[in-house]
């Protein structure tokens, strides 16, 4: 395991309503439970496939290139493929 991988960002504890884009467009609604500038928790209704590339659509926020890491029942884990930032602009 590379030293990258050794390392997790901090992560915040959220319930954010987002949407998951899959590879073939189709749309289902999630749960986000926590989140970092590399990754996330969330949950869902349906089954997810781990290794699949999707979006996490978050409204006010735009879309964020991502994959799915692994999968237990109705929770999954993803990693963003481009880190995101957490900070405030304009405020």
């Amino acid at each position: 395991m590379s030293k990258r991988e050794n390392q997790r960002s901090p992560r915040v504890q959220t319930s954010l309503a987002a949407v998951l884009v899959d590879s073939d467009g189709g749309e289902l609604p999630v749960e986000v439970i926590d989140l970092s500038s590399g990754g996330f928790r969330l949950r869902t209704t349906e089954p997810l496939i781990a290794g699949e590339e999707v979006r996490l659509r978050v409204e006010r926020y735009g879309d964020f290139p991502a994959q799915v890491q692994w999968v237990e029942g109705h929770e999954a884990g993803g990693r963003f493929l481009e880190p995101i930032s957490f900070e405030n602009e304009g405020s």
